[in-house]
């Protein structure tokens, strides 16, 4: 059977692959960065958001000027 949204998400899979160059790790580190990255935007929006509810749009101009703080390494 030839379903073609089974062929079209075949055929994602098989680019992102080669895109990889089939290295599996690799692949799974750049989902993890793209994760943190994606919390980190969540966690800034939230506080930015209760900031200027709370003290104001100076106070969430300071929130956003803040470092990120980097993530700790996880043991294997």
């Amino acid at each position: 059977m030839n379903d073609p949204i089974v062929q079209e998400v075949r055929a994602a899979r098989a680019a992102i692959a080669a895109e990889f160059n089939y290295d599996l790790p690799k692949y799974l580190a750049w989902i993890r960065g793209l994760t943190e990255a994606r919390k980190l935007a969540l966690v800034t929006a939230a506080a930015n958001e209760t900031s200027e509810k709370t003290r104001g749009p100076a106070a969430a101009r300071a929130i956003r000027k803040r470092r990120p703080v980097a993530p700790k390494p996880h043991a294997s």
